[in-house]
Protein backbone atom coordinates (compact mmCIF):
# COMPACT_ATOMS: atom_id res chain seq x y z
CA UNK A 1 0.00 0.00 0.00
CA UNK A 2 1.13 3.59 -1.23
CA UNK A 3 0.01 6.46 1.66
CA UNK A 4 0.89 9.96 2.32
CA UNK A 5 3.89 10.10 4.69
CA UNK A 6 1.98 11.96 7.38
CA UNK A 7 -0.24 10.75 10.65
CA UNK A 8 -2.98 9.81 8.51
CA UNK A 9 -1.01 7.76 6.68
CA UNK A 10 0.90 6.16 9.40
CA UNK A 11 -2.47 5.38 10.88
CA UNK A 12 -3.72 3.77 7.87
CA UNK A 13 -0.22 1.68 7.88
CA UNK A 14 -0.54 0.57 11.29
CA UNK A 15 -4.17 -0.65 10.42
CA UNK A 16 -3.34 -2.74 7.70
CA UNK A 17 -0.41 -4.41 9.60
CA UNK A 18 -3.16 -5.06 12.51
CA UNK A 19 -5.26 -6.73 9.65
CA UNK A 20 -2.54 -8.44 8.26
CA UNK A 21 -1.40 -9.94 11.51
CA UNK A 22 -4.94 -11.15 12.75
CA UNK A 23 -5.70 -12.65 9.32
CA UNK A 24 -2.19 -14.55 9.07
CA UNK A 25 -2.17 -15.59 12.98
CA UNK A 26 0.74 -14.40 13.03
CA UNK A 27 2.22 -15.65 16.49
CA UNK A 28 2.28 -12.86 19.48
CA UNK A 29 5.71 -11.70 19.99
CA UNK A 30 5.81 -11.23 15.95
CA UNK A 31 3.72 -8.88 16.11
CA UNK A 32 4.59 -7.12 19.37
CA UNK A 33 7.92 -6.60 17.54
CA UNK A 34 6.64 -5.15 14.32
CA UNK A 35 4.38 -3.36 16.05
CA UNK A 36 7.55 -1.64 18.19
CA UNK A 37 9.67 -1.70 14.98
CA UNK A 38 7.10 0.37 12.67
CA UNK A 39 6.82 2.55 15.35
CA UNK A 40 9.76 3.58 15.65
CA UNK A 41 10.84 3.84 12.17
CA UNK A 42 7.55 5.26 10.94
CA UNK A 43 8.05 8.24 13.54
CA UNK A 44 11.35 8.61 12.48
CA UNK A 45 10.22 9.20 8.67
CA UNK A 46 7.70 11.80 9.78
CA UNK A 47 9.87 13.57 12.51
CA UNK A 48 13.45 13.69 10.32
CA UNK A 49 12.22 12.50 7.04
CA UNK A 50 9.52 14.45 5.85
CA UNK A 51 10.09 18.48 6.21
CA UNK A 52 7.33 20.81 6.11
CA UNK A 53 3.32 20.01 5.63
CA UNK A 54 2.23 17.34 2.58
CA UNK A 55 5.75 16.33 1.55
CA UNK A 56 6.61 12.74 0.78
CA UNK A 57 4.90 8.98 0.54
CA UNK A 58 5.43 6.20 1.55
CA UNK A 59 5.03 2.82 0.76
CA UNK A 60 4.19 -0.64 3.14
CA UNK A 61 5.30 -4.30 1.41
CA UNK A 62 4.46 -7.06 3.40
CA UNK A 63 5.76 -10.65 2.26
CA UNK A 64 4.99 -13.43 4.10
CA UNK A 65 6.12 -17.22 3.89
CA UNK A 66 6.14 -20.27 6.27
CA UNK A 67 9.24 -19.19 8.20
CA UNK A 68 9.31 -15.17 7.55
CA UNK A 69 7.75 -11.90 7.51
CA UNK A 70 9.22 -9.29 5.71
CA UNK A 71 8.05 -5.83 6.08
CA UNK A 72 9.45 -2.93 3.36
CA UNK A 73 9.23 0.50 3.84
CA UNK A 74 9.86 2.70 1.07
CA UNK A 75 9.84 6.63 1.16
CA UNK A 76 10.73 9.47 -0.89
CA UNK A 77 12.78 11.53 1.94
CA UNK A 78 16.25 12.67 1.83
CA UNK A 79 18.72 9.85 1.83
CA UNK A 80 18.86 8.53 5.20
CA UNK A 81 20.35 5.13 6.47
CA UNK A 82 19.15 4.38 9.96
CA UNK A 83 21.45 1.25 10.55
CA UNK A 84 24.62 3.42 9.60
CA UNK A 85 25.12 4.93 13.08
CA UNK A 86 26.87 2.68 16.07
CA UNK A 87 24.76 1.53 18.62
CA UNK A 88 24.41 3.44 21.51
CA UNK A 89 26.43 2.17 24.50
CA UNK A 90 23.73 1.19 26.78
CA UNK A 91 26.06 0.90 30.07
CA UNK A 92 26.32 4.41 30.37
CA UNK A 93 24.12 6.21 32.50
CA UNK A 94 20.93 8.18 30.84
CA UNK A 95 23.30 11.78 31.57
CA UNK A 96 26.22 10.13 29.76
CA UNK A 97 24.42 8.95 26.60
CA UNK A 98 24.08 10.77 23.50
CA UNK A 99 20.93 11.37 22.77
CA UNK A 100 18.85 9.80 19.81
CA UNK A 101 19.58 5.93 18.62
CA UNK A 102 17.97 4.12 20.86
CA UNK A 103 15.03 3.20 19.02
CA UNK A 104 17.10 2.29 16.03
CA UNK A 105 18.76 -0.28 18.35
CA UNK A 106 15.62 -1.29 19.58
CA UNK A 107 15.03 -2.15 15.83
CA UNK A 108 18.11 -4.07 15.54
CA UNK A 109 17.50 -6.36 18.64
CA UNK A 110 13.68 -6.77 17.85
CA UNK A 111 14.49 -8.07 13.96
CA UNK A 112 16.26 -10.91 13.17
CA UNK A 113 17.61 -9.39 9.64
CA UNK A 114 17.62 -5.23 8.92
CA UNK A 115 18.80 -3.38 5.56
CA UNK A 116 18.53 -0.32 4.08
CA UNK A 117 19.56 0.65 0.41
CA UNK A 118 18.89 3.84 -1.30
CA UNK A 119 16.80 2.78 -4.64
CA UNK A 120 15.84 4.98 -7.39
CA UNK A 121 15.92 7.80 -5.13
CA UNK A 122 13.73 6.39 -2.20
CA UNK A 123 15.08 5.44 0.77
CA UNK A 124 14.09 1.49 1.10
CA UNK A 125 14.13 -0.14 4.99
CA UNK A 126 13.66 -3.92 4.79
CA UNK A 127 12.73 -6.14 8.01
CA UNK A 128 12.67 -9.78 8.55
CA UNK A 129 11.65 -11.80 11.35
CA UNK A 130 11.31 -15.73 11.39
CA UNK A 131 8.15 -16.62 12.41
CA UNK A 132 9.84 -20.12 14.71
CA UNK A 133 9.07 -20.76 18.06
CA UNK A 134 10.02 -18.52 20.29
CA UNK A 135 9.30 -15.41 18.13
Amino acid sequence: MSVAADADGVGKVNAAFTDFAQKYDLPAGVRRSFNVALDELLANVLSHGMPGAGAGSLTFEVEPDKERLTVTLIDDGPPFDPFSEAAPDITLSVEDRAIGGLGIHLVRKLMDEVSYERRDGRNVVVLKKDLGEGN
